[in-house]
């Protein structure tokens, strides 16, 4: 029998972060292998409040209450909103629109429900009255009667500002994740109203395009409120700069797997080394495009994130050196000289030899267990994530 919910009452937002951190270390893609998770986790949340790259589908944020509200009712609320929430796997894989089931592998042996992964978006979408933990919501979840004083008279609520769930929920979802036109109408609120002028909101008002690989290579972005689109600008920066020491890191390592003979000697047919410096060809391209100012400092993005809501970026001081020495390094010498730059590898390995023995430049043992790519992606602050979720709410729009 699967086991039920750990009932934490530790913060949503330090459970989705250790979840996230978790999830990352098994994708080759988005490891921290520089020390930048920090600055990427503080710049997303100003960006797009109340995201997780855990996140899949934008329905989540209503299936989650409706299940709380179903549950609260029985005998065993808790045991009960386990398996509501594990029978609604099922139910959404038989649905017209199942992409993004979480549990679509593993079925009802999920360990992290929907009520655990969404739990940070529900309190700061305001799709919560309040803040609470899962318990206290469920609590909460019970309708109560309560009076409304400007017309006398008493009306039922729940902690939840959902619309009611529709005929035949959870065993009937053969929509599965389509939001209806109310659906998606009030999910769009939600976000206008708990993150104005936020880029999330811009984009709760545009649809962004399918084809976006970043939120600044999105067209519509040139139209976001200022202080958006200047976040938006240091983020890019940020992420374009940043790049080519994460392309670095891989090429050294690369050179390392070589040189003792371990770990991969080829990426896509192409021998490992050669891979990366083909690589630096479009950052170096990128970089250019980029027009970075030299007087641009990473003080100026943890500003502007600063003034935006949520927890100020706690950011190492080792990491605000590496960021500092890794900038004038750029500033001392052409995109196309980084790869074999001494200065530029000796910062790299510099930040590399922080790990102590997990490192892996100059270790054959740790080398042989590189995968051949670690944090090779550039930065796209849960990009990808968001515009699906924004892609929901607008296909939902279109169904008026």
């Amino acid at each position: 029998m699967a086991s039920l919910i750990a009932w934490l009452d530790s913060s949503a937002d330090e459970q989705r972060r250790m979840r996230e951190i978790v999830a990352l270390f098994g994708a080759s893609e988005g490891r921290d292998e520089l020390g930048l998770g920090q600055i990427r986790d503080a710049v997303s949340d100003a960006l797009f409040p109340g995201t997780s790259t855990l996140h899949t589908r934008a329905r989540y944020a209503l299936f989650v209450p409706w299940c709380f509200e179903l549950a609260a009712g029985a005998r065993d609320p808790k045991r009960r909103l386990d398996e509501l929430e594990r029978g609604l796997i099922g139910a959404l894989g038989r649905s017209r629109d199942a992409d993004g089931l979480m549990g679509a592998t593993v079925g009802r042996a999920l360990k992290n429900l929907p009520s655990t992964v969404y739990w940070g978006a529900l309190e700061r979408w305001g799709i919560l009255s309040h803040a609470a933990s899962r318990t206290e919501a469920l609590e909460l979840s019970r309708p109560q009667r309560v009076v409304v004083h400007e017309e006398d008279e008493s009306i039922s609520r729940t902690i939840w500002t959902t619309p009611p769930a529709p005929h035949g929920f959870p065993d009937d979802v053969d929509e599965g994740f389509a939001l209806s036109f109310a659906e998606a109408r009030w999910l769009q609120e939600r976000l206008l109203e708990s993150s104005p002028g936020s880029l999330l909101a811009h984009f709760a008002n545009q649809r962004p395009t399918a084809e976006s690989g970043t939120a600044w290579e999105e067209p519509t972005s040139a139209t976001a409120p200022d202080r958006a689109r200047s976040l938006l600008t240091h983020a890019e920066r940020f992420s374009t700069v940043m790049h080519g020491a994460q392309l670095l890191y891989n090429l050294l390592l690369a050179e390392d797997c070589e040189h003792h003979g371990v770990g991969p000697q080829e990426l896509g047919g192409t021998p490992i080394s050669d891979a990366y410096r083909n690589d630096f060809a479009e950052w170096s391209q990128r970089i250019r495009e980029l027009a970075l100012p030299p007087t641009w400092r990473l003080e100026e993005l943890l500003t502007a994130v600063e003034a935006e809501p949520g927890r100020p970026p706690n950011v190492a001081t080792s990491t605000r050196r590496f960021v500092a020495d890794w900038l004038r390094v750029i500033a001392s010498v052409t995109p196309e000289q980084i790869p074999d730059s001494a200065n530029a590898r000796a910062v790299v390995a510099r930040r590399e030899r922080i790990k102590g023995p997990k490192a892996r430049l100059g270790n054959p043992a740790r080398l042989a267990t590189w995968g051949g790519a670690a944090g090779r992606d550039r930065l796209r602050y849960r990009w990808p994530v968001v515009r699906r979720i924004l892609t929901d709410i607008h296909d939902g729009l279109d169904r008026a």
